[in-house]
């Protein structure tokens, strides 16, 4: 069988590499070209693009997947069959139709749960304790086509986006090599997705990661996790010399007894104690920071090496 493979962000990456050792003929990893990243712009290949060199795979760039030059590239390659995986372009009927088993998609989520950009920072928001990834038949509604197989997994009490999708992208792989043979055999018929249970995943927004101290700790608890490794839950606290902007890594209910004081306000800033913050329902430590422009430390350590008076809400 003659595959395309179609990916650019990390979670495609068990999957593409899978597919290079499965002894299937890998006629071309498709990925996006090389884009600005980073704090300073520097221009970086995708993660797909850096393991496809790696292996040594023939590899396409293409600015537009629809265009017709790159329809004229693609039909020539006469795939058998495209599998997509975090991609982050949608592909036009012309792209779909070209292989004669389709294309099939690989989504970070139990469709037709979380369709969209974000499924498992949604997931996560939404107190869910499981996900899990589709394998579904790429049409042009959007996450909207038949299911071809389904894989649940948990979502432990302290996983974040990050580590869950770490997890996740090796079951898709798995996934993909249980399915593949049935596919080729024409023995997988697409399940329609059932409307009345789909929800929205929408990409996240850097203005996402602001936390509203209102919340309870639980609310508060899971927009930590849900936004590593972006946007980053953050806040901005006002000092004696000045705001504060602080990237919010882990946090965990604070022991003690505190005055009353409106969500926000900053109750203890001690290296003993630690940085200690009002929520909605109790007082909460700030265990895990990320200063802007620092490494990641404890609240502890930061305090040791920051000394400030006057911390506000």
């Amino acid at each position: 069988m003659r595959l395309v493979f179609f990916g650019s962000g990390a979670f495609a990456i068990p999957t593409l590499q899978f597919l290079a050792a499965s002894g299937r003929e890998l006629v071309a990893v498709v990925t996006q070209p090389p884009r600005p990243a980073g704090r300073g712009g520097r221009v970086a290949p995708t993660p797909v693009d850096q393991v496809a060199e790696e292996l040594a795979l023939p590899l396409l760039r293409p600015e537009n997947p629809n265009s017709p030059e790159f329809l004229a590239t693609l039909a020539d390659l006469r795939p058998d069959l495209a599998v997509v995986v975090a991609y982050g372009h949608l592909l036009a009927s012309d792209v779909l139709t070209i292989p004669p088993l389709g294309c099939v998609n690989l989504h970070a989520s139990l469709l037709p749960r979380y369709r969209g950009a974000a499924p498992v920072p949604w997931a996560i928001l939404a107190g869910e304790t499981h996900s899990g990834v589709t394998l579904f038949q790429l049409d042009q509604r959007f996450d909207c086509g038949g299911v071809l197989g389904q894989a649940q997994l948990e979502i432990k009490a302290d996983d974040t986006s990050g580590s869950y999708l770490e997890r996740l992208a090796v079951q898709a792989a798995d996934l993909l090599g249980e399915s593949l043979p049935a596919i080729a055999a024409g023995r997988l018929t697409p399940r329609p997705q059932d409307e009345s249970q789909a929800c929205r995943a929408p990409k996240l927004t850097k203005a996402d990661g602001l936390l509203d101290w209102q919340l309870s700790f639980p609310e508060l608890d899971r927009r930590v996790r849900a936004f590593q490794p972006w946007p980053l839950a953050h806040a901005t606290f006002t000092t004696s010399r000045g705001d504060i902007s602080l990237n919010i890594l882990r946090l965990t209910t604070a022991s003690g007894v505190y005055p009353p004081a409106p969500p926000g306000s900053v109750l203890v800033a001690d290296p003993a104690t630690g940085l200690v913050v009002q929520a909605g329902d109790g007082a909460v430590r700030l265990r895990e920071i990320h200063p802007s422009g620092k490494r990641p430390m404890s609240d502890s350590d930061f305090l040791r090496g920051t000394k400030m008076e006057g911390w506000k809400d």
